[in-house]
């Protein structure tokens, strides 16, 4: 005798923005680790292992108090507050000032596994993304920035891409022209720039003058070389380092290179943080970035040890979802 099937317990359940893999879904994300790791290690870079949870403090101290809302937090039996691993970044920042504050500098620290964060503006988002990723501390300028966005490079082709993009900016081309704003209307020109919305941004920028100006044009630069030059040709004076930086940058790549590479000037939520060059991967299919890196040579200062830093992370659970 047949009948409906019983009733699902609620204990198979999983908490939104969770999942069980089982199979080939794990079998891929291994094989996707081992293939970065590979390429890491073979870069130079020392694997390091940080905890699973934190004090909370440290990635509010990395990331600012706009993080706390996306931590996964729970009290300690002492009732301090701790936090599930946030990002890497921070967790590598505190090692790097602690167990390795005596090695002798550039470090070059790579990592893998889990972290966990919420986004209460993105309600459908994973809270649990397995990354692979890498720190390059106390190395900054030009050379330092291509290593990283090569290693990229050569980390997306490890693990399988080929129909990727790397959109890569420049913090400082923005930032000046965003400083020159009043406090009250900063906030609203930066989500509008976010969304493309060029009407928002004309109407509230209509009596603005000097540099300010330059924000009805420079976040909408996407492109190639010439898209940069021609950028250059109309910037401010303020912009103009951050544009001859990745006009270098642009010099310094081959070919095969620099076919992966578009310009985009308009990427303003990483300035909080970036204080240089920034980057985000794209694979066609991939419904959000496979990767995201740039220059923060604020970050290590927060832990004692202030030097220039640029890193990078791979979302192996993003690149894992694509067809092989």
């Amino acid at each position: 005798m047949t009948g409906a099937p019983p009733p699902r317990s609620a204990i198979a359940l999983v908490p939104p923005g969770a999942l069980d893999l089982t199979g080939e879904a794990v079998r891929r994300r291994r094989a996707l680790q081992r293939a970065a790791l590979a390429v890491l290690e073979g870069g130079g870079f020392e694997e390091v292992s940080p905890p699973t949870f934190e004090y909370e403090e440290i990635f509010v101290r990395a990331g600012g108090p706009a993080v706390i809302e996306r931590l996964i937090r729970f009290l300690d039996l002492d009732g301090r507050a701790l936090a599930l691993r946030y990002d890497f970044t921070a967790s590598v920042a505190r090692v790097a000032s602690t167990a390795f504050a005596d090695r002798a500098l550039p470090l070059r620290l790579c990592y893998s596994g889990k972290v966990y964060r919420q986004e209460p503006d993105r309600g459908a988002r994973p809270r649990e993304i397995l990354q692979v990723g890498a720190e390059l501390l106390g190395a900054g300028g030009l050379p330092a920035d291509l290593e990283l966005v090569r290693l990229a490079l050569r980390l997306a082709a490890a693990v399988g891409l080929r129909d990727f993009q790397l959109n890569l900016g420049h913090a400082g081309a923005l930032a000046p022209a965003l400083a020159a704003l009043p406090d009250a209307l900063r906030f609203d020109v930066r989500r509008w720039i976010d969304r493309k919305d060029r009407g928002s941004l004309g109407r509230a920028l209509e009596s603005v003058q000097g540099d300010a100006r330059t924000l009805l044009t420079l976040p909408f630069v996407m492109g190639r070389r010439a898209a940069l030059a021609e950028a250059r040709s109309r910037a401010p004076a303020t912009a103009l380092p951050a544009l001859d930086h990745l006009l270098a940058f642009d010099d310094a790549l081959s070919p095969e290179e620099r076919a992966h590479v578009v310009y985009d000037l308009g990427e303003v939520r990483g300035l909080d943080y970036y204080t240089g060059v920034q980057f985000e991967l794209f694979v066609a299919g991939a419904g959000r970035a496979a990767g995201a890196g740039g220059r923060y040579d604020d970050l290590m200062g927060r832990f004692g040890h202030p030097m220039p830093a640029v890193g990078l992370s791979l979302d192996l659970d993003a690149i894992a979802e694509l067809e092989p």
